[in-house]
C-alpha cells in the first residue's frame, strides 16, 4: 500500500501523536486517533499496542530533516 498522506494533511494532534510514536511506545494515545493513523497507513496495531510503521517513520523523519535544512546556517 502506497501512503500518499503528507505532513500538512495531518491535524496538529495527528502530527504530535506520530512524533511521539516515533520516539517509542505511546500508551496515552487516544483510541480514535490511533485508528485514524492506522487507516492512513502510518501506524499499525501490534501485540503491545499501536506502533509507528516504516511509512510513518519516513514521514516524521523526512519532515524533521526538511525543517532542519530550511533553517539558515549560523556559519
Amino acid at each position: 500500500m502506497q501512503v500518499t498522506t503528507g505532513w500538512n494533511d495531518l491535524s496538529k494532534e495527528e502530527q504530535t501523536a506520530l512524533k511521539r510514536l516515533n520516539r517509542g511506545p505511546y500508551p496515552e494515545l487516544d483510541k480514535t486517533l490511533g485508528q485514524r493513523l492506522i487507516e492512513l497507513g502510518l501506524v499499525e496495531d501490534r501485540p503491545r499496542g499501536i506502533g509507528i510503521n516504516r511509512a510513518g517513520r519516513e514521514l516524521v523523519i523526512g519532515t524533521l530533516l526538511a525543517a532542519r535544512d530550511a533553517q539558515p546556517s549560523e556559519d
